[in-house]
């Protein structure tokens, strides 16, 4: 005789969470070779304007901070960069402003002011990697170093501010459109959950129809067979009877215990019964859903008692939704009794006791 089938399993729509995704993949090859671009022109820049320089040696220094720094803004996936790289990037640029101070006091600098542009670069790359604010603090920074040399030197703060104020404009309109970026990418991330939810929906709903009408045809096949047995004219015997009373109880399992029953539990059921085992399976669950992996393992150890019982009473129950224990397997034959309990917990094993 065929078992009814269990409840509906959750619908899972396979999809890549949205807040996992990256928006802009400001990492991989395409990063890197830029990375590798910002490295060749600094170089350049350094080597080039190396008379320039007070103490040519302290420049090489500048130079290693700025590339780490850059380097570091690579690092990771995913839109917004980690605390832990966010402070080491700011705090290598700022140390990489110090070479302002390896400037001459007066006269043309040259290429020597490549720092100004390297450290503006870093910071609206830290804007475009959800770290708007520390970039701010890093070019913030940047800026007071700048005019303090201006002061110190004498070449005053205006040139100071001149120094800084084409690479404020950059970081002013990076760090706008990277907060616009922000707002258009939650917005695209809201309308995709809703998305997937959508499908979600529908999918579950496609799920519990099939599953009606699949307990509709099951309900046919236990139910018609007994009915015209009823029905017919032939005289009722007592294998009939007890035929009856095992469809019965089948029904009544799928109506008492609908996230419990499945074919190889309506089956084991179902020989039990021929055997003369009393068995009742009953769901306290409210409809809440059971894990595949825990209903499997459910499934073995209740499949398992119910081949196991030559006599007595079997009863399992699906316990209500919040507790550690799932569910319960009693099965008592005269004065032997065994409990199996299931955890929610996957790396518990069912307890007989």
């Amino acid at each position: 005789m065929s078992g009814a089938t269990g409840a509906p399993s959750p619908v899972t729509v396979a999809s890549t969470p949205p807040s996992q995704e990256s928006f802009l993949r400001l990492t991989g090859v395409g990063t890197n070779v830029l990375f590798g671009l910002f490295a060749v022109v600094h170089i350049a820049a350094v080597l080039d304007s190396l008379g320039y320089d007070t103490v040519p040696a302290l420049t090489f220094v500048s130079l290693a901070c700025t590339l780490a720094s850059g380097f570091l803004l690579t690092r990771t996936d995913g839109d917004r960069l980690p605390t832990r790289l966010t402070i080491p990037v700011v705090v290598l640029a700022v140390v990489s402003s110090f070479n302002v101070f390896n400037l001459p006091s007066s006269g043309p600098t040259g290429w020597a002011t490549w720092n100004f542009g390297a450290v503006s670069f870093i910071t609206f790359m830290l804007s475009m990697r959800g770290r708007t604010l520390w970039a701010w603090i890093g070019f913030g920074l940047m800026t007071a170093v700048t005019l303090v040399w201006c002061a110190e030197v004498g070449r005053g703060v205006l040139e100071g501010v001149n120094y800084v104020i084409r690479s404020a404009a950059l970081v002013l309109v990076v760090s706008l459109f990277a907060t616009f970026l922000a707002r258009t990418r939650a917005r695209v991330r809201r309308l995709q959950l809703a998305e997937i939810e959508s499908v979600r929906d529908e999918a579950s709903a496609s799920a519990a129809l099939e599953e009606q009408n699949a307990r509709l045809e099951q309900l046919r096949a236990l139910a018609t067979p007994a009915l015209e047995k009823i029905l017919s004219q032939d005289e009722l015997t007592d294998d009939d009877r007890r035929w009856f009373r095992i469809v019965e109880a089948s029904l009544r399992d799928t109506l008492r215990a609908g996230g419990l029953v499945s074919t190889p539990v309506a089956e084991a059921a179902t020989r039990a019964r021929h055997r003369g085992v009393d068995v009742s399976l009953l769901d306290d669950r409210a409809g809440a859903e059971v894990p595949g992996h825990v209903r499997h393992r459910i499934e073995t150890a209740l499949v398992e008692q119910l081949d196991a019982a030559t006599g007595g009473r079997v009863v399992a129950r699906l316990l209500p939704d919040g507790r550690e224990t799932v569910a319960t397997v009693l099965a008592t034959d005269g004065e032997e009794t065994q409990r199996v309990t299931i955890a929610a917990d996957p790396g518990l094993p069912p307890v007989h006791r």
